[in-house]
């Protein structure tokens, strides 16, 4: 110990005029408001941001200039023998240089600082670090860096003024290294795992740090007064820790990617199934990272996919084809990435077919053989088979808009431009290379609607709810009159509609919105009730209606109403049926027997018509 703090001792002896360079540096953010003609708030943000830039390129600054002149040039001149020959370690050398440079660096940092902070500066540190754990975290690290510094401009001059051949292994290993990195950052891409990035990223730093300070250690301890010594204790020190850290860093990577369904439902997600068929698309959180995954109920495959933000998969409307836009931290062109679902033995493939974003509306024909996107106002059909754009059209939007849509037939997709108050209907079409403008509906009140699988029926739900003819916006019929609460609408396969209400009942109408039959819900599923808690399901078997319940206490039932006479049984407990924006289950398909359990963590496969249940995903209670 007294080693060490007599090299301390001497070396900011020897530097001292380090400081006296700091004071004066001290009066350039005093002086500077007055030169630039500053006063009052004005003149103290500007001292304050001089003083602290100054302050920190002084510490950083006098980190790497005695990273690279307080050691090696004693180790080269073997200078640093008449040190060891007295009864000092070379681990008191090491970290005695080590500490001093960090001190004085610190103490310069804080001469330059204080006379502004005394003139009445602000503490700009709190301001350009809002969280105050992190406050307390980014000025640890700061004190930290200064000897991480000075390690790695000492191991760098080590390096290169060594003139050893090992130089060209050295380079080797640190390219092999940057690789490494690359490699987890590709694994963990910012849109996707932005927690467990940064964690990786503060990891491999501090254990960089770690290697560091070690291998400077011991490019003293044993290099001595030898410097091509001190060169290989350097490198054997140094870059196994450093393989380690990013091994270790890739398996994490890989760990935290490799999540599958079951995980996701560990920490609760969401689900959407496609309109026909077992394939459903499951979103949520697995590891610290979003997780998209396509997953087949039936056999258990799945294929977690790299979409950004909502822009998941379309699913074809036959259940067959999947495509999506990987997502990428990079700019670039965006291919369209393919898996027939249909096909045991096939994997998801990337086309040579390009968007140059991420568009914002992807929709699939009935056989999953042509796509419609719209991206930065330019709406456009692709043909998927043969990897090219049949049509495209510009059709900008306004700033409260969006665009909305489905083909109605195989080369023709109809656009829903969608305002608060308006539904413009423009149809594409891609044989003719047209886009024309159909239709407008107005005077609505907000953007909620529904069609039917073929397009020629609008269901709107906002003040009122009404039916439309979907490819002229011609009104075909008023449902319900008025702004309501609690009311919701849904179209069933064969286009007929089934509104919910308040009093406790569900009311049906034809595709041409006459009313057919009212069904009186019971007091456990209607009553009094908000009808915000039933939840409409799909057609499990013709005139077979599927309809859940959530009560005041948060229990979950489900109920199936025959359409014909109007009746209705309880048929599970702690259950509810899948639902999603924009969703048209076939009927009897897969997505009519798909349920949350009670807690929202399990995925349930229940035919209402025989009891029969299957847990999929989680653990129903």
């Amino acid at each position: 110990m007294n080693a060490f703090i007599a090299i301390v001792r001497r070396e900011i002896l020897e530097r001292r005029t380090i400081l006296y360079a700091a004071a004066i540096a001290a009066l350039m953010p005093l002086a500077l408001p007055v030169m630039r003609g500053r006063s009052g708030h004005a003149a103290a943000d500007l001292r304050g941001s001089a003083a602290l830039l100054i302050a920190v390129a002084f510490a950083l600054g006098f980190a790497i200039a005695l990273g690279s002149s307080m050691l090696v040039p004693r180790i080269a001149s073997r200078r640093i023998g008449f040190d060891l020959a007295r009864p000092i370690s070379g681990s008191a050398l090491w970290f005695a240089s080590a500490g001093a440079t960090t001190l004085l660096a610190l103490t310069a940092a804080a001469i330059v600082w204080l006379p502004a902070r005394l003139v009445g500066t602000p503490s700009l540190w709190s301001e350009l670090v809002r969280d105050p754990e992190l406050q307390s975290l980014s000025a640890i690290g700061f004190v930290l860096a200064i000897p991480v510094l000075f390690s790695v401009v000492h191991g760098l001059t080590l390096i290169f003024r060594s003139r050893s051949p090992a130089l060209v292994l050295d380079v080797f290993l640190f390219a092999s290294m940057g690789l490494g990195v690359a490699a987890v950052l590709s694994r963990l891409p910012e849109f996707l795992a932005r927690g467990p990035r940064i964690g990786v990223l503060l990891g491999l730093a501090g254990a960089a740090g770690v290697a560091f300070l070690a291998a400077g250690h011991a490019s003293v301890s044993r290099g001595r007064t030898d410097i091509r010594a001190a060169h290989r204790g350097f490198s054997t020190v140094l870059w196994p820790i450093l393989a380690a850290a990013v091994m270790a860093a890739n398996l994490y990577a890989s760990w935290v990617m490799s999540a599958g369904p079951s995980t996701l439902a560990a920490h609760g997600f969401w689900f959407r199934p496609a309109d026909q068929g077992p394939w459903i698309e499951i979103s949520g959180q697995a590891r610290g990272a979003r997780a998209e995954i396509l997953y087949d109920t039936t056999t258990g495959r799945f294929e977690r996919m790299r979409t950004v933000d909502w822009r998941g998969p379309a699913i074809s409307g036959d259940g067959k084809r999947a495509v999506w836009i990987e997502g990428s931290d990079r700019r670039g062109p965006r291919a369209f990435w393919i898996w027939a679902l249909d096909d045991p033995a096939a994997r998801p493939v990337a086309t040579r077919l390009f968007v140059d974003g991420y568009p914002s509306l992807l929709e699939l024909s009935e056989d999953g053989s042509r796509a419609a996107t719209w991206e930065k106002g330019v709406l456009a059909v692709h043909d998927l088979a043969s990897r090219r754009t049949l049509a495209s059209a510009n059709l900008p939007i306004g700033e409260r808009e969006e665009i909305r849509g489905l083909f109605v037939a195989p080369d023709v997709f109809r656009a829903y431009r969608v305002g608060d108050r308006t539904i413009e209907i423009l149809q594409l079409d891609a044989a003719a290379r047209k886009l024309e403008r159909r239709g407008i509906i107005e005077g609505l009140v907000g953007r909620y609607f529904v069609t039917d699988a073929s397009g020629s029926r609008l269901l709107k739900l906002g003040g009122g709810v009404r039916l439309y003819d979907g490819a002229t916006g011609s009104l075909l019929a008023t449902l319900a009159e008025g702004p309501h609460r609690f009311r919701w609408a849904s179209m069933l396969p064969d286009r007929r509609i089934v509104v919910t209400e308040d009093e406790g009942r569900l009311r049906l109408f034809d595709a041409d919105g006459r009313e057919q039959e009212t069904i009186a819900l019971p007091p456990d599923c209607g009553g009094r009730l908000p009808v915000s808690r039933v939840a409409i399901g799909g057609e499990v078997a013709p005139d077979r209606l599927v309809v859940g319940c959530t009560d005041d206490s948060s229990k979950r039932t489900v109920w199936l109403a025959d359409l014909r006479d109007g009746s209705i049984r309880k048929v599970a407990d702690d259950l509810s049926p899948a639902w999603a924006f924009g969703a048209r289950p076939r009927l009897g398909s897969d997505a009519t027997k798909l349920f949350y359990g009670s807690d929202g963590r399990s995925l349930v496969r229940f035919d209402p018509l025989t009891g029969q249940r299957r847990v999929i995903l989680g653990r129903f209670p």
